[in-house]
């Protein structure tokens, strides 16, 4: 599938990101999450995302994730 970035929507748009035909790198800032309603009853709700709508029945895409975990959790 070709990018095509007239189509998609941010919400909380990241300070650092690169879209290219065949990949999308986003560097999150520290301490943005996506947790909702955990056991704890933590929420965080800061980190960036990316949206699309597709009218494909199933739509799927791959997922690759560098991280510097401190703590766990992190």
């Amino acid at each position: 599938m070709k990018i095509k970035t007239s189509e998609w929507q941010w919400t909380r748009k990241p300070k650092a990101y690169t879209i290219t035909d065949d990949k999308i790198e986003i560097t999150t800032n520290p301490h943005t999450d996506l947790w909702q309603r955990t056991y704890y009853h933590f929420r965080n709700d800061n980190a960036p995302v990316l949206q699309v709508k597709t009218t494909d029945k199933y739509f799927s895409f791959v997922v690759k994730t560098e991280f510097d975990s401190k703590v766990r959790f992190d």
